[in-house]
């Protein structure tokens, strides 16, 4: 039997905030400066948690947000609101 240590409980509230804030990324309907804000909210409370491993998340984190970001929350800016092809 394993027993939790600080430093698992840590890594699993980490574990929650980046995956809350890829879905609200992925799902959301959020603007690209809403999402810029939400990326700065998360690593400011990540900071909170590993303040010493900043680099890394930076390093797995940045990059993964970056992604999400371009995939999922740039191209709903640019979709037209409107469909003028279909007669409803």
């Amino acid at each position: 039997m394993k027993i939790d240590t600080s430093e698992d409980v840590l890594l699993a509230q980490l574990k929650r905030l980046v995956n809350r804030t890829s879905e609200k990324l992925q799902w959301g309907n959020l603007t690209v400066w809403e999402a810029l804000d939400l990326i700065r909210q998360t690593q400011a409370q990540a900071e909170g948690l590993i303040p010493d491993q900043m680099d890394l998340y930076q390093l797995i984190y940045g990059s993964r947000f970056q992604r999400l970001l371009e995939q999922f929350v740039m191209p709903k800016q640019f979709e037209p609101r409107f469909n003028w092809h279909k007669p409803y």
